[in-house]
This record gives structure tokens, sequence and C-alpha cells, in this order.
């Protein structure tokens, strides 16, 4: 779980055609852990997709992969990142983050 910055934001209601669902069974048990410290109750359907290097701090030219939740429950969204996001809409003040 270290070396994670997670993003909490409200309320994304659309379904998006980028994201993909997580498969992989060792990142699904690292991000439901991840996520459920950070206060996500566990409904929701864990997903994936790549994004272009100026989304993140110190990516280089490399695409990179962030991982999204969308609680069914007060409608709270997680996006969680190996890099710091550096899309000014998302509220990493109330984060858990790089721990």
């Amino acid at each position: 779980m270290d070396g994670f910055f997670v993003y909490t934001f409200h309320h994304d209601d659309d379904a998006h055609p980028g994201w993909k669902p997580l498969t992989d069974q060792e990142g699904i048990n690292t991000l439901t852990a991840l996520f459920k410290e950070c206060g996500w109750e566990g409904d929701g359907n864990l997903e994936w997709m790549l994004v272009p290097p100026f989304f993140g701090e110190g990516t280089s030219n490399r695409w990179f992969p962030i991982y999204h939740v969308k609680q069914s429950h007060r409608g709270t969204s997680w996006i969680a990142s190996k890099h710091r996001l550096t899309v000014e809409d998302l509220n990493a003040e109330d984060a858990r983050a790089g721990k």
C-alpha cells in the first residue's frame, strides 16, 4: 500500500468508457485494503485506466495507471495513483497521500 496517493471526490454519477474492470487479484487485494483504509465501505467495482504523463508528477514521458472505485452509498469516489496527480479539481486535503 505504500507509495499510493489517494483522492476523494463527489459525485461522479456517469459511467465512463475509459475505465476497465480491474482483474488482477493482487491489485484488487492491495487497492481494496488501501481504499478501505481511506473510508471506502467496500461496495462498487474497482477499475483502472492509463492516463498521459501530464496528469502525474514525476512520470517522465510514460503513461501510467490510475485506479478508481465509486461507492454506491453516499456517492463517494476514490482515485489512487503511484504518482501525485496534477489535476487541480481533485481534493487531496482529506486523503491519505503517499503513506
